[in-house]
């Protein structure tokens, strides 16, 4: 008898695999069935050999934390950021503490990225993604919300609370779950203030823990703030690989508790957020470095001069026309541009 109830549990795994839709219709009480009835294998152990092997679950095959991935995904496809290295110390540092009792998480890890566009603020949460999770931001452990699409200003409360289920939700099916909210600056003020319990010092909220989870806020906040105290450090004789953090938050800080979705937040004003990450304006041999990346990314691993003036002609310089050292839009607009020119030049490859 106990062989066939088990049997039978393993045929309906099968089934629903060779049919492609295995899925979370495996129910408590079927599980809970084939469990008491072998008395020989726990939920985890049945669960990792059959429904884990098809499906994404919140365990270290899927979650491996590969910070080497990560630190060699920043060496070789980020240009001009010093200081995104110590990300991976960052994250080093949570995830110690996931498996030592004696470093347990206090709260959930927050990171705020700030800078102009096109600087690799998303590029970079893309690689931790995929360090972190196996399916990268495909992971049905990593969410991200958008600015003014994801957040209704009409009414406030609403919107609150179906931030507060999602997150809720996420972070109850993996506790080491990833949430990033992009274009903080076009959120409405006081919508992140939904999320602070969830980002302070709290053993859990309504019976979720989320000490384990990483939060990332991402904006063009500070990003000229940000490229006037490098001109400035630089005036010191300070050079763009000796910067450090606390050259820029006082700054970040304060231009964000003024603008957008940061807006007299308690997430700022309760220290809730643990590390600002300033994104660094490029000069022009970061964007030559990034013109020459988008060029290998489409299999021309040698343009001539010519295409790449072509594709830098779409850069221009700031801060001011004085001052033509920082690009104004970063990398960003070579996604286009790239493929065009390498259409434009075909014959001559």
């Amino acid at each position: 008898m106990l062989l066939k109830v088990y049997s039978n549990f393993i045929i309906f795994i099968i089934f629903l695999n060779t049919n492609y839709i295995l899925s979370e219709l495996i129910t408590a009480s079927i599980i809970g069935t084939a469990v008491a009835a072998t008395g020989l294998f726990g939920w985890n152990s049945i669960k990792s050999q059959t429904y884990c092997r098809f499906r994404e679950c919140c365990d270290e095959k899927y979650i491996h934390f590969d910070l080497d991935k990560l630190k060699e995904s920043f060496s070789q496809r980020m240009f001009g950021q010093p200081l995104v290295n110590e990300i991976t110390n960052i994250l080093k540092a949570h995830k110690e503490a996931l498996h030592d009792k004696d470093k347990k998480n206090k709260k959930a890890l927050v990171l705020s990225l700030h800078g102009w566009s096109g600087v690799g603020k998303n590029y970079a949460a893309n690689m931790i993604a995929e360090a972190i999770f196996e399916k990268g931001m495909e992971s049905q452990y990593v969410k991200v919300f958008m600015g003014k699409k994801d957040f209704d200003c009409s009414n406030i409360q609403e919107t609150q609370n179906i931030l507060m289920a999602k997150v809720n939700n996420i972070v109850k099916s993996c506790p080491t779950s990833l949430i990033v909210f992009d274009e903080i600056h076009e959120m409405c003020p006081s919508i992140l203030d939904a999320i602070k319990p969830m980002l302070d010092h709290h053993h859990a909220v309504d019976g979720v823990d989320y000490r384990n989870s990483i939060f990332v806020f991402m904006s063009n906040i500070g990003g000229k703030e940000i490229a006037m105290r490098l001109l400035d450090l630089y005036s010191q004789g300070i050079k763009r690989n000796e910067v450090e953090f606390h050259n820029f938050e006082p700054i970040i800080r304060r231009i964000s508790y003024s603008t957008g979705g940061f807006e007299k937040s308690s997430t700022i004003a309760q220290h809730l957020i643990d590390h600002y990450i300033p994104f660094l304006p490029l000069e022009q041999h970061h964007v030559e470095m990034c013109a020459l990346a988008e060029f290998q990314a489409h299999g021309v691993h040698h343009p001539t001069e010519e295409m790449i003036a072509d594709a830098l002609s779409v850069i221009t310089y700031g801060p001011t026309e004085e001052q033509p050292i920082f690009a104004n839009n970063g990398c960003k607009r070579f996604t286009k541009q790239v493929p065009y020119v390498i259409q434009k030049h075909r014959s001559d490859l």
